[in-house]
């Protein structure tokens, strides 16, 4: 349970605040909270979502430590959102971990009483077949993503221990929920046009966790004096796999959006994608669900035409790969209507990630923290469903 007046009247800093995560923790912050809160913006053109609360936006960027030591001034606590996911890795770099250096010395010097990071489970790697908890080692990738994510751990937890800077770092799971980039948005869009993976049959587990349960455990570590210099892992109180959380969104979008593949159909799947006829059926799936482009084309391409243009690239695929002279893209010209959705190329690199059964133990969290989810996945998953009605992503009458 939340102390309702561990932020009555105080300021708070939310950098990030234009996301998924800093939007979600901005708004309950404001309405549910009575907190001061200051969002930290770098593009006001992102800030619709925030711009109807009683909050005060500064703009700037993570990179410039005069913009972050003005947003900061005056602030109790600092939540640091904010993330590199655009640009090279170098500019990522930039601002997962000198931006995070910048929010470190604005902490040390505004003398905030705390400051919550949010990272990554992903910190500990991708390959962890069975149980996970926060006392496994950090394991370096290659990936920027997770790699700066270490990076920044790293370094806030140092200014803990030779600074005495008061910090926690949370570590989420797969955040699902109205408006989740990765494990929301980007699944239904996918799903309308192609049908997913479900590799070994979706039988790894998800570990999805519900937006306002991950609020609730960056609320409780702004406050709780356990929680200072320690990491925490934050996930669902169930155990979920990839099949119960794509299937409970092809069950939104109502029509089959989903294959089961072993592993080595994964990989001969991505290992075809390279061929023409892959191609080819991408394009008539467009043509199949994008009525406006298909008259488009077939207005200024006739189907004649596209057949002309389409065969010989065909013919040199089925010589190369000794098929027969025949071609079901072909044959499904005249009938774009009924195209099957094509099935979503799964680079190989991922197939750890979504074989494996990751337990994530969030133990630590419920003793130090008194975090416990208050959305089951059922729950939470009715909750994403109307959402997405709202925002047109699904059909309204289903």
């Amino acid at each position: 349970m939340i102390d309702k007046n561990a932020f009555l009247g105080k300021r708070v800093l939310v950098t990030g605040a234009t996301g998924f995560i800093g939007g979600r923790l901005t708004e309950r912050l404001a309405l549910e909270y009575g907190a001061h809160v200051k969002a930290f913006v770098t593009n006001f053109a992102n800030a619709a979502r925030i711009s109807r609360f009683a909050i005060e936006m500064v703009q700037g960027t993570v990179t410039s430590r005069s913009d972050v030591l003005r947003a900061a001034e005056g602030c109790d606590i600092i939540f640091h959102c904010a993330y590199g996911n655009r640009g090279t890795d170098e500019e990522r770099r930039q601002v997962n971990v000198g931006g995070t250096q910048n929010i470190l010395d604005a902490a040390l010097q505004v003398r905030a009483s705390r400051m919550v990071h949010v990272s990554t489970m992903i910190v500990y790697g991708t390959a962890i077949d069975g149980d996970l908890d926060e006392s496994m080692p950090l394991c370096y990738s290659g990936a920027s993503y997770a790699d700066t994510k270490i990076d920044a751990e790293k370094l806030i937890f140092n200014y803990g221990k030779t600074k005495g800077l008061p910090v926690t770092i949370i570590q989420p799971t797969a955040v699902y929920g109205p408006f989740a980039p990765s494990w929301t948005v980007n699944v239904i869009e996918k799903m309308k046009r192609h049908r997913l993976i479900l590799v070994n049959g979706g039988n790894g587990l998800a570990n999805p966790v519900y937006i306002d349960d991950l609020i609730d455990a960056m609320l409780l570590a702004s406050y709780e004096e356990k929680a200072v210099g320690e990491a925490f892992l934050i996930s669902g109180g169930e155990r979920i796999t990839w099949h119960d959380l794509y299937k409970r969104y092809e069950a939104m979008i109502g029509e089959p959006s989903t294959v089961n593949m072993s592993i080595d159909q994964v990989k001969a799947h991505y290992k075809s994608s390279l061929k023409a006829e892959f191609f080819l059926t991408e394009f008539f799936s467009i043509m199949r669900d994008q009525p406006m482009i298909r008259r488009r084309l077939l207005k200024t391409f006739p189907l004649a035409t596209i057949k002309k243009i389409s065969e010989p690239i065909l013919k040199k695929y089925r010589n190369s790969s000794g098929k027969k002279n025949s071609s079901p893209v072909l044959a499904k010209l005249d009938k774009t209507e009924s195209v099957e959705k094509p099935i979503q190329v799964l680079n190989p690199l991922m197939l750890e990630f979504f074989s494996v059964k990751t337990n994530v133990k969030i133990d630590k969290a419920r003793q130090l923290l008194k975090y416990s989810p208050r959305f089951d996945f059922k729950t939470g998953m009715n909750i994403t469903e109307k959402w997405a009605r709202w925002a047109n992503m699904v059909n309204y009458d289903l």
